[in-house]
Order: C-alpha cells, then sequence, then structure tokens
C-alpha cells in the first residue's frame, strides 16, 4: 500500500472536513497545516478538527511548511478576487499565485477554488499553472463540489453509457441553514430583491457553476454558443430563525440558479440549483437532486441521497482526497478530474 503526505492550506470548515477524512484513512498522513489565523496558529490540527490530536500544529510560516516533505497540497484558501475587476475565473490573481507558489516547491495541488475548466473561463491562468506544473514535475487538479461530484464527474460517465444525448440538465440543491461559510452572505438571506447586487452574485455563482455544463457538453459532444446564468429570488411567507439571521416574510429566503449552455437559443447542458435559507421551513421548490437526459433514451437518475446534513462540507473535501493517489501518478500539468483514470480511492 502505497502512502501519501499530506498538506492543507486553510483550516476552515472545508480543511477541517478535510482532516476527519484524513485521519480515517491508512494510507494518508496529514503532515503540515498552514493558516494565518491568530486562533489557531500553534494549535493541533486535530483537535481544531473535532478529532484526536495529531502532533500537526497549525503555522502561519507558509516557507516552513511548503518545505515540508509532502506529496500534495489541499488548498482551500478563500477565493480573493482582484480589486477593480469583475468577479470572474480570470479575477483571482491571488489564489492563482499561492497555486504556483505551491507548485514551485514540488509539491501537487488540488483545491477547490475556482480555477477549473480553466483552458475556456481563464486561458492565462491555465497557461501559467500548466507551465509552472511541468517546470516543476508536479500535477494541478481542481476538484470539489461543483465541480466534482456529479457534476460533471457522474454526469459525463453515466451520459457516455446511452445512446443519441439532445439534452442533459443537472438538478440540485442545498439547504444553507446548515452552512454558515463566509460566502453564502453572497445571497442576502434577510434582504429585500433590490438590495441584492445580483450582478455579483451572478458571476460570482457562474464562477463555481457555469464551467461544468460547459464540459458537460463538451464531453459529451452537444454543440453550444451561448452561456446563460439567470437567477429567481426565493421570498420568505413566514417568518425564520436561521444562523444567517431572523428572515421575515417578504424578504429573500432563497434562491433558483439557472445556469445553462445553449444552441441557437435551446438549452443543451444545464445546472438548476436552489439554495434555501431553511428547507424544513420553506420546503418547495423542492431541491431534489437528479440527472436527467433526453434522447435517444429519456432517463432520469435520483441522487438525493448522495449528501449528508451532517457534515455539509464532506463533498467539497472528499473528492480531492479520493483523487490523492491518481494525482500524484499523472503526468505534470493542469489537469481536470475527468482527465485522469478512476484509480482507487486511498485506503
Amino acid at each position: 500500500m502505497e502512502n501519501y503526505k499530506l498538506i492543507i492550506w486553510g483550516l476552515g470548515h472545508v480543511g477541517k472536513s478535510a482532516v476527519r477524512q484524513i485521519v480515517q484513512r491508512k494510507s494518508l498522513q496529514l503532515v503540515a497545516v498552514y493558516d494565518n489565523d491568530e486562533s489557531k496558529i500553534g494549535q493541533d490540527a486535530g483537535l481544531l478538527s473535532g478529532v484526536e490530536e495529531l502532533g500537526v500544529t497549525v503555522s502561519n510560516d507558509l516557507d516552513a511548511v511548503l518545505a515540508t516533505e509532502a506529496d500534495v497540497v489541499l488548498y482551500y484558501a478563500p477565493n480573493f478576487f482582484d480589486e477593480g475587476k469583475p468577479v470572474s475565473p480570470q479575477s483571482v490573481t491571488r489564489n492563482i499565485d499561492d497555486i504556483c507558489k505551491c507548485l514551485e516547491a514540488g509539491k501537487n495541488v488540488t483545491t477547490t477554488t475556482l480555477t477549473y475548466y480553466a483552458h475556456k473561463t481563464a486561458p492565462e491562468f491555465f497557461e501559467r499553472i500548466d507551465r509552472v506544473a511541468k517546470e516543476n514535475g508536479v500535477t494541478y487538479v481542481q476538484q470539489g463540489i461543483y465541480p466534482g461530484v456529479y457534476t460533471p464527474y457522474i454526469t459525463t460517465v453515466i451520459g457516455m453509457l446511452g445512446g443519441r444525448i439532445d439534452q442533459v440538465i443537472v438538478y440540485g440543491g442545498e439547504d444553507d441553514y446548515y452552512n454558515v461559510s463566509p460566502w453564502t452572505k453572497t445571497f442576502g438571506f434577510g434582504k429585500k430583491p433590490e438590495e441584492i447586487n445580483t450582478e455579483y452574485m451572478e458571476n460570482f455563482i457562474f464562477s463555481y457553476y457555469g464551467p461544468t455544463v460547459m464540459e458537460v457538453a463538451d464531453r459529451l459532444g452537444l454543440e453550444w454558443d451561448e452561456y446563460s446564468c439567470v437567477n429567481e429570488p426565493l421570498l420568505a411567507e413566514i417568518e425564520m430563525d436561521t444562523p444567517h439571521g431572523k428572515i421575515m416574510p417578504g424578504t429573500v429566503s432563497g434562491h433558483i440558479l439557472t445556469m445553462c449552455v445553449k444552441k441557437d437559443g435551446k438549452e443543451v447542458s444545464g445546472f438548476h440549483f436552489v439554495h434555501k435559507v431553511h428547507d424544513k421551513m420553506q420546503p418547495l421548490p423542492s431541491r431534489k437532486t437528479k440527472i436527467e437526459f433526453k434522447g435517444e433514451v429519456n432517463t432520469t437518475i435520483d441522487f438525493s441521497t448522495i449528501f449528508t446534513k451532517q457534515d455539509v462540507f464532506l463533498t467539497s473535501a472528499v473528492p480531492g482526497i479520493n483523487l490523492v493517489p491518481q494525482l500524484v501518478a499523472a503526468q505534470p500539468g493542469f489537469w481536470n478530474a475527468l482527465d485522469l483514470p478512476v484509480g482507487h480511492r486511498p485506503k
């Protein structure tokens, strides 16, 4: 059994979820953690993550952390958007600098940040990461929730099994009652619709979710000539107490986000996602997870039980962790997760 040494950059919600997964795998070893949060520096990463003491303390000395012998850096820093530029996959220069620093240290990198399918969404960043990775004999792969789990991964694999496909749409949703990540402030829960910066939110969502519909279409041979991202805010009908504050009737309690690519105005690959502040008190619209294929055979596949409320960050952390053996074995450069062989999960 081959063993892999891992570094975590950013011990936030996703980083802590990753620690809890790493300690369950005999072939994985956490060797260093970097974070600049003063409340975490010097603390044991295991105890901070709700598991046993691991003897790995959180450090704010980045050079020392990257000098640690390791195979992979799990990069979980927040997105740092360039000042004065619209939010997009092309405006995260600081994150690209971080990623390249890890690659230059001879470490493979997997991340949940939005640098994904970049040869189409951010060609300059793609070329830079690909060049630095090849120069240092290591590999970069983005792998996390949306993209990563079933959009586009499972969608593409299932699509490979059928005949003619005319349209594929993935439906999903998240109960943000359990998600207290800072980025959820983008949704403006509890505000009036006119108080939300809709353009910023749609650009932000596109940066994460939009490339998935492009990749699904490309990999399944669906032609497209237009990308669209449309948001429909949901308004609360009753008063709700949530971790995001008190949500009053008539204020924003969720969003229906429709991202798709079209051919001649018709949707061919789509991702329809519902974010809600309190699913139990606002059960409609449904956030059921399913994939619909239309074509030679019309098929609907239900994945509603794939996620857990106990750890909503699991689906961000696990895909990258499960990819570690393939990431380490891959040829140097920038790869999308579907470019790598299925391989095996770390034991």
